[in-house]
């Protein structure tokens, strides 16, 4: 059996595992007696949004950082939602038991939607407050974390925090661009490290750029069901059903290349 045929689309039948521990949806206010008192604050967060994904309302709200327009409140579907994360974890073959840490504002997506790969997957749920130190007191093995570069950024300071940061399996970093002398750095890492691509329209990344390993060449390479075009300015336009009923307008310029990777040149200014 493929990790997808294990992949749990059935919200009814979905549980949630943090810290070792499983969970029910009706189980889910018992998260909290298992939290230590530094991190209940983050696990409040937790349990308010796994409550409204347990609803029976299809969509939830999610808002969007501004990169496609003026930042606003954006309608998700959460069927689209695990479309999404389907994309992602089949892609880098995430499991069942695998642990994943979760250091981002679940405000945003991105972190929404770490949520979400744990709860279609199976995987173990770390939690820990954003902050620019998100390993600092992470002593289990990863094997899949998100960041944004601020935060990987921070942890390379820090001698112990690095040696953590080299044995997690997967490290995705997205949510700003990320430096050139950052890139030098992580090049020579031994785990896979990826650049995303995505927006809060996207429901999280719809394109992964390798930052090391024999892969890196620039580009960003989309999902396979994936469709990419550009406009009369260069400014990549999003093909995605699965996600969205309607084409996505960016306005980052872009060169695309006939297999459908992509590198981005720049903004358009408006």
């Amino acid at each position: 059996m493929s990790a997808y045929d294990s992949y749990i689309f059935d919200r009814k039948k979905q549980k949630i595992w943090t810290e070792g521990r499983c969970y029910t949806p009706a189980e889910i206010r018992q998260i909290l007696l298992h939290t230590p008192a530094e991190y209940q604050a983050v696990m409040q967060e937790v349990c308010h949004f796994l409550t409204e994904w347990f609803d029976d309302s299809p969509c939830l709200q999610v808002q969007t950082s501004g990169s496609t327009g003026t930042p606003h409140l954006f309608s998700a579907s959460k069927d689209c939602m695990m479309e999404s994360a389907r994309m992602t974890c089949s892609f880098l073959e995430l499991h069942a038991g695998d642990t994943a840490l979760l250091c981002m504002p679940l405000k945003y997506i991105g972190a929404k939607m770490m949520v979400v790969w744990a709860l279609i997957t199976g995987m173990n749920l770390i939690v820990r407050p954003p902050s620019g130190h998100p390993l600092s007191d992470v002593t289990v093995p990863l094997r899949f974390a998100a960041m944004v570069p601020f935060q990987v950024f921070n942890t390379l300071q820090i001698a112990r925090e690095e040696a953590r940061l080299k044995q997690i399996g997967i490290l995705l970093i997205g949510g700003s661009p990320i430096d050139r002398a950052l890139e030098n750095t992580l090049a020579l890492f031994p785990n896979r490290i990826y650049s995303t691509y995505g927006m809060t329209e996207t429901l999280s990344h719809i394109a992964l750029r390798p930052l090391n390993g024999e892969l890196v060449d620039g580009s960003y390479t989309p999902f396979p069901t994936i469709t990419l075009t550009t406009d009369a300015d260069g400014c990549l336009q999003i093909h995605a059903p699965a996600i969205s009923s309607t084409r996505i307008q960016t306005q980052d310029i872009v060169d695309l290349f006939p297999d459908n990777r992509f590198v981005i040149k720049g903004r358009k200014i408006i």
